[in-house]
């Protein structure tokens, strides 16, 4: 889009335009001087015109900078914190291999611990039996007889929470007349199994705090290393301006040099 601007010198003003016309005589040429010494003065008007182009210039070219090797360093930082490893890939970290191992050897222990876990917890469930069932290693029937207490209670437990019930007869000294043969021995098998199975879950939960452990450290170290990465690029890279003035308009010129 073109604007014109334009400047012109008038004279005016009602008293004074009128008093000049009634001092100039019929026919003659109204003319006020604009230059001193000049025989016959003359009503001189200029005018200059400007021109203004809103837009893309036609000489200049706008243009993004491309570093050789820079490394987005948000990017390195995602990539690691959603893959332990990636991040330091993107980089060119030779230490992605052993977050991406951390990753595999953690998820891999918890699952294992976890299958070991639930091994543990239905052998133990089978050792002791249907509570309901007279015949089983404890029962409410046996424990009801050796007590002379109302089981109402506990079944509630045993309907309502399962592990919960299993666990209460393992560690509750007032459950262990439910217990068939020598309650203590049978009880000790049983609290084995327990014990074990505990043993493994803590682990499984451990081996899955690792693993997000390893995300945390992981993403933070890609930042380090894309930082460290760029570091030298930082350095030798420098912007320099110049100004000129080109075809009655000023021009700069914005120039990203890079040291070798």
């Amino acid at each position: 889009m073109t604007r014109a601007f334009a400047l012109a010198v008038a004279f005016a003003g009602g008293l004074c335009a009128a008093a000049a016309r009634a001092a100039v005589p019929a026919g003659a040429d109204l003319a006020l001087p604009l230059v001193t010494g000049a025989e016959r003065p003359t009503l001189v008007l200029a005018q200059r015109a400007i021109e203004r182009t809103w837009g893309l210039s036609t000489d200049t070219s706008y243009v993004e900078v491309d570093v050789p090797d820079w490394r987005n360093e948000s990017l390195a930082l995602t990539l690691s914190a959603i893959l332990p490893g990636a991040g330091h890939a993107y980089v060119g970290e030779g230490s992605a291999v052993w977050f991406a191992l951390a990753e595999a050897a953690g998820w891999t222990a918890n699952r294992v611990y976890a299958r070991k876990a639930r091994d543990y917890r239905g052998r133990s469930e089978r050792y002791a039996g249907a509570p309901t069932d007279s015949a089983s290693a404890w029962s409410f029937a046996r424990w009801a007889a050796a007590t002379q207490r109302d089981p109402d209670d506990l079944m509630g437990i045993w309907a309502a929470d399962r592990e919960g019930f299993y666990d209460l007869i393992a560690d509750d000294p007032q459950y262990l007349a439910g217990w068939s043969g020598s309650a203590s021995a049978t009880r000790a098998g049983y609290d084995d199994l327990r014990g074990r199975m505990h043993d493994h879950s803590r682990r499984a939960r451990y081996a899955a705090f690792g693993v997000l452990v390893n995300h945390v450290v992981a993403a933070v170290d890609a930042l380090h290393a894309a930082r460290m990465h760029n570091l030298p690029l930082q350095r030798n890279l420098e912007l320099k301006l110049k100004s000129s003035w080109r075809g009655g308009s000023p021009g700069l010129v914005a120039t990203l040099v890079r040291r070798f």
